[in-house]
């Protein structure tokens, strides 16, 4: 695998976006990611110029979805992990309440987040404790559903799960069928996650995100482009 950058102007601003090639590849896509990551997935030997001119035409599209991602930033201020914050949790509001108590722990009750420490509380320790909660949390529930999600792949077998904090993916699939979420994805609402682990279970099918994946998808999951709108407007 080979990887290149490039960038084009486009009006008054300039798009930069990251090449990744493949030898499996047959086909050329481009993707925008929430982190304003432009990413092309182009067949090995692909020549820049014909890379450059792909961009070049779906510039208006990337340039909006850019600005799309970018508008939804700034309405999501950084946690500082203190008693009165907002918190998410399966797409519902949670107020955080740091407490005085014999062991750490968090328990979620009447719109509430009670992070438990022992000691002065603090949000340092707060952050650590309340991650791992995230953690647990999403070992389950994404267990839960991709059971679910199993039942309408009837030849498909379980993926072995992974949940851990990624920069810039929901999800991925392993050519060797490991599935690892993205812990940040807990804080979404149930039919997200379902998306997203409906989305990796048909890359099981297809390894790339071709027409015969989206084909897939589509009978799988006939909303799936509602719920993926929803995951990237969600205030995560």
């Amino acid at each position: 695998m080979k990887h290149m950058v490039g960038s084009l102007t486009y009006g008054r601003d300039t798009i930069r976006y990251e090449v990744c090639f493949l030898e499996s590849r047959k086909t050329l896509s481009i993707e925008v990611h929430p982190d304003s990551r432009v990413l092309v997935r182009a067949p090995m030997g692909c020549s820049p110029s014909v890379i450059a001119e792909r961009v070049r035409k779906r510039a208006r599209w990337i340039s909006r979805q850019l600005a799309e991602f970018d508008g939804y930033r700034p309405r999501t201020p950084a946690r500082q992990y203190i008693s009165g914050e907002s918190h998410l949790y399966l797409g519902r509001q949670y107020r955080l309440k740091l407490l005085a108590g014999d062991k750490a722990g968090v328990k979620c009750a009447r719109g509430q987040l009670l992070v438990s420490l022992p000691g002065e509380p603090d949000p340092e320790r707060a952050k650590a404790v309340l991650h791992r909660w995230y953690l647990d949390r999403a070992q389950v529930v994404f267990g839960e559903v991709l059971e679910g999600c199993l039942r309408r792949f009837k030849s498909a077998q379980r993926p072995r799960l992974i949940v851990r904090t990624m920069q810039s993916r929901w999800g991925s699939l392993s050519r060797a069928g490991t599935m690892t979420l993205n812990v940040k994805l807990i804080r979404a609402p149930r039919p997200c996650i379902e998306y997203v682990i409906t989305h990796e279970l048909c890359h099981i099918q297809h390894r790339d995100h071709d027409a015969q994946f989206y084909t897939l998808l589509e009978q799988m999951m006939p909303d799936w482009e509602q719920r993926k709108r929803r995951l990237e407007t969600a205030l995560l």
